[in-house]
């Protein structure tokens, strides 16, 4: 009986949490959103499809720059003291810059190469660089406060990156910037939100500009090089999505792919806030899975595969009652393809779960391995449905690529269930 209530009051605070990350995370989902109005009658779709790109590329530099730093801490945490934690903070805060430096000089060395391949002006190619290393402290603080549990500071830093961002974005719009002013207003309500962010961890500028000890940088070097294909599969598949639908189908189809990912990307909003709630507990009790069993691991995720698929259908319905209101008449034509992106962050999220998994096991070249199967998969494809069946060809490869991972790591995670049940029942034995 008292274990009962213990497994309902776990049950019940891990909901509160997702509800409470779920509401936070739904102000940045809410940006694009309430930009979209703006944005899709103020810019022409080839303008709009410049910041696509915009996004999509920051979004697949963030692993490059970032090296997952903030998978790498979500692991480390429980096993970390507090000095050490800072310590490894710092470090991967200096590494970070580091590598945005290179990576900046490489884009300016090769400008002519890069803007060819990517359709993206050379002369902002910096930028790109920039707010990767941005979007990439922004997450890595969410994450601390996340494992801290300091939800007020954590709702502070979306809520000041969303309200600047806005309010930045407007303002160089209606001074006559076009999409650069949108570039640097997103650029820098993201920085005044990291800024606070570190503030409020107790790091001080002195702190961050002083070079660091070495003993963290094997250990971030190598954990990033492993697990970059997991880390990035998310980012690597929607770029690579947006840039084969630029290069066989145009620009304005990667804007046309970029509408129609803004109801979606509400959506996963709610999917990743039950994830950041979840991945903490189930940690916990992945370690002492041993003795109390998978019971409660696994009805808590048969709980989530049912409401995510119910969630996912609803936001489907609110989309196309609002989307003709939303958008503008030039980009009407994204709608029908809400259905199909839908899928695909649903599968998106399935494979998620089971990835966490292996994440709690430090099995980064499995996790890995199915993250560059996903990729390859997705990117042979998008390539041939691109040209016979066009933009909703790219979303169906998608959905395919991780329906496929989802199946073959579900089948590693039950397969490590069964294992646990016999280890508790011998253990109880």
């Amino acid at each position: 009986m008292i274990q009962k209530l213990l497994r309902l009051n776990a049950k019940t605070f891990l909901a509160l949490q997702s509800l409470f990350y779920a509401f936070a995370n739904s102000i940045e989902a809410l940006v694009p959103l309430l930009l979209a109005p703006i944005l899709t009658r103020m810019l022409d779709p080839t303008g709009y499809g410049v910041w696509v790109l915009f996004v999509t590329y920051a979004t697949f530099m963030r692993p490059i720059v970032g090296l997952t730093t903030q998978d790498a801490i979500r692991m480390r945490f429980l096993d970390f003291e507090q000095k050490q934690l800072d310590q490894f903070t710092h470090t991967a805060l200096f590494v970070m810059v580091v590598l945005a430096l290179f990576v900046s000089f490489v884009t300016v060395v090769f400008g002519d190469f890069i803007e060819t391949a990517t359709k993206f002006p050379q002369a902002w190619l910096v930028s790109i660089v920039v707010a990767a290393l941005l979007y990439e402290v922004f997450y890595m603080v969410l994450a601390l406060q996340q494992f801290h549990n300091r939800r007020k500071q954590f709702l502070a830093t979306q809520l000041i990156q969303a309200v600047l961002s806005m309010v930045f974005i407007v303002a160089f719009l209606m001074s006559g910037w076009d999409w650069r002013g949108v570039v640097l207003g997103r650029m820098l309500g993201m920085a005044c939100a990291s800024i606070y962010s570190l503030r409020s961890l107790g790091f001080t500028i002195p702190t961050l500009f002083r070079v660091p000890q070495r003993s963290f940088y094997r250990n971030i070097a190598s954990f990033g090089v492993l697990y970059w294909p997991a880390g990035a599969v998310v980012m690597v598949v929607g770029t690579t999505d947006k840039v084969i639908a630029a290069h066989f189908l145009g620009v304005e189809a990667s804007a046309m792919y970029g509408v129609a990912a803004l109801f979606a990307s509400a959506f996963w909003m709610v999917n990743f806030s039950f994830v950041m709630a979840w991945t903490p507990w189930l940690f916990r009790k992945l370690k002492v899975a041993h003795q109390e069993g998978m019971q409660e691991v696994a009805s808590v995720s048969v709980l989530y595969f049912t409401l995510a698929a119910i969630a996912a259908a609803a936001f489907y319905f609110f989309a196309l009652i609002f989307a003709p209101i939303i958008l503008g008449e030039a980009f009407h034509t994204a709608i029908p393809l809400l259905k199909y992106i839908m899928l695909a962050i649903v599968l998106q999220g399935f494979f998620m779960h089971n990835m966490k998994f292996l994440h709690f096991d430090k099995r980064i070249e499995m996790m890995s391995a199915f993250s560059a199967l996903t990729i390859g998969l997705n990117i042979w494809l998008s390539m041939t449905w691109a040209q016979s069946i066009g933009i909703r060809g790219i979303m169906l490869a998608t959905a395919v690529s991780f329906g496929v991972a989802f199946i073959i790591s579900g089948v590693l995670v039950i397969l490590r269930y069964v294992n646990l049940q016999k280890g508790a029942k011998s253990f109880v034995g």
